[in-house]
């Protein structure tokens, strides 16, 4: 999870998580996120240095080492950090990763052009100004560089009836979808694809993933909960697609 100076409530429940963080990628829900990765990839050689914004317990910055590339991992909640140093210290590619933690992604503490790629899986939902976020991802990319990022999909049956519980349970007092209290962003496809190419990128057509649902329903355009986007950053001079 990373930080915004607005949302340090969502920090702090995220960092309460960070213990049980890992297991949940045995979750299908979780798993998704690997499956959608890989499908996003496919037929992409990824190499060179990559930046996991919002790296939780490092998982998906694992999953960036096992196909060869150098990782920084970076999170506000320092709980968060010192699961995926602990765990990537176990790792067989342990020589490719680091972390550390970083106040906002808004404002990272890199060079201009340092990385080849940036991930950044579920954590823009949780920021008060995700353009800013996506304006400093294009200043630390090369040219042509990945960006991998997800972000709640307004349209799914999914995120609708979780909305709905969350609002049925506010009513009770109880708060029976945690994460909604913290979520503060989510949108149609067209329209985040809108906010890639304000900042600098070509996307490709979002993947709507995650979610109880089997493989093929959730990637109908109301199925999944969250929508991944392939987007490359605009090379200067360029003809964007």
């Amino acid at each position: 999870m990373a930080r915004n100076d607005l949302c340090p409530d969502a920090v702090a429940y995220h960092g309460q998580l960070a213990g049980d963080w890992e297991r949940r990628y045995r979750k299908r829900s979780f798993q998704a996120r690997v499956a959608v990765l890989e499908e996003c990839c496919r037929g992409r050689t990824l190499r060179g240095n990559w930046l996991d914004a919002g790296c939780g317990s490092g998982f998906l910055s694992r999953w960036l080492a096992q196909r060869g590339c150098r990782v920084t991992g970076v999170d506000a909640a320092p709980e968060m950090v010192e699961v995926s140093m602990n765990l990537a210290a176990a790792d067989a590619n342990c020589e490719r990763l680091s972390f550390r933690q970083v106040e906002t992604i808004a404002r990272l503490p890199f060079a201009a052009e340092e990385f080849s790629g940036i991930l950044c899986s579920s954590v823009l939902e949780y920021l008060p100004d995700p353009q800013a976020c996506l304006l400093e991802f294009f200043r630390v990319l090369k040219p042509a560089g990945l960006l991998l990022v997800s972000v709640p999909n307004v349209l799914s049956v999914v995120r609708q009836a979780q909305i709905v519980c969350h609002r049925l349970g506010k009513t009770f007092g109880c708060s029976w979808v945690k994460f909604l209290d913290y979520s503060l962003n989510q949108y149609r496809a067209p329209e985040f694809a809108d906010v890639l190419q304000s900042c600098g990128f070509s996307p490709a057509a979002p993947l709507p993933f995650g979610g109880p649902l089997p493989a093929a329903i959730q990637r109908r355009k109301w199925g999944g909960p969250l929508l991944m986007f392939a987007a490359e950053k605009n090379v200067p001079g360029a003809i964007s697609r």
